[in-house]
């Protein structure tokens, strides 16, 4: 993969996702500002931008086992957001808020910051349940049926809500919540670094949510850099 200093954060990693750890560890935003071009982003965060391409094209060397998101379908994407990132959030949340709850009660008084850190993920996370049932019931199921009736030929289905793009837009203005939600989190935490009087559940806690906070990223740039647009364009197909 050529990387050009003119194509967007998201672009690079809808190509291939290893380039998500790279933009990660200097703090680029490759999920709901993935948008920006390489340079742009680089400048704003005072980066050398050919530096970042050698470190780029370093870890991008070819891999034949890399999935490629890009080439999928779209019923193959939210097969796999459904099973894969939807579960995970449903799995992990409540045992994530009983540690965030624990560590909070027993340190709150020493880092009052956990309290806010478990405030914000309890908000943001009720918002995320109502978030994916929109997707799964409404959003996801007319996707799938733009795709079928371009597979098969048919007439573009009328969906109550006009154009795919309303739901688009008003799912990503909620990714931008969770990502706000979740950057605030990470600037509490010292990017999820526990202080040294922190206990096991502290140190676990504090892994966990950047498990978590990982797997929300790849999550969105799922959704709003692949899935998303690629529906938008096979509407407009049939214009």
């Amino acid at each position: 993969m050529k990387i050009n200093e003119k194509d967007t954060i998201a672009d690079i990693v809808k190509e291939d996702y290893r380039a998500a750890e790279v933009f990660s560890a200097h703090g680029l935003d490759f999920c709901c500002g993935g948008k920006t071009p390489l340079d742009q982003a680089c400048e704003k965060q005072g980066l050398d931008v050919n530096l970042l391409k050698d470190q780029l094209n370093s870890k991008l060397e070819k891999d034949p086992t890399v999935i490629s998101y890009a080439s999928w379908t779209n019923s193959q994407l939210i097969k796999h957001i459904v099973e894969v990132h939807h579960r995970y959030i449903e799995d992990s949340v409540p045992y994530l808020s009983q540690l965030l709850r624990k560590i909070a009660d027993v340190h709150g008084e020493r880092h009052p910051e956990l309290i806010e850190v478990r405030d914000i993920f309890d908000e943001a996370t009720d918002a995320l349940y109502d978030h994916m049932k929109k997707e799964e019931m409404i959003l996801f199921p007319a996707i799938e049926s733009i795709e079928y009736a371009k597979v098969n030929q048919k007439p573009l289905p009328p969906m109550g809500f006009g154009s795919i793009t309303n739901p688009i837009t008003a799912m990503e203005g909620e990714h931008d919540f969770e990502g706000n939600a979740f950057k605030r989190i990470a600037e509490l935490t010292n990017n999820f670094t526990p202080p040294e009087d922190g206990c096991n559940t502290y140190l676990v806690a504090f892994a966990k949510l950047k498990e978590f906070v990982d797997d929300l990223h790849r999550h969105i740039h799922l959704e709003n850099n692949i899935l998303f647009e690629n529906a938008k364009g096979l509407e407009l197909e049939f214009a």
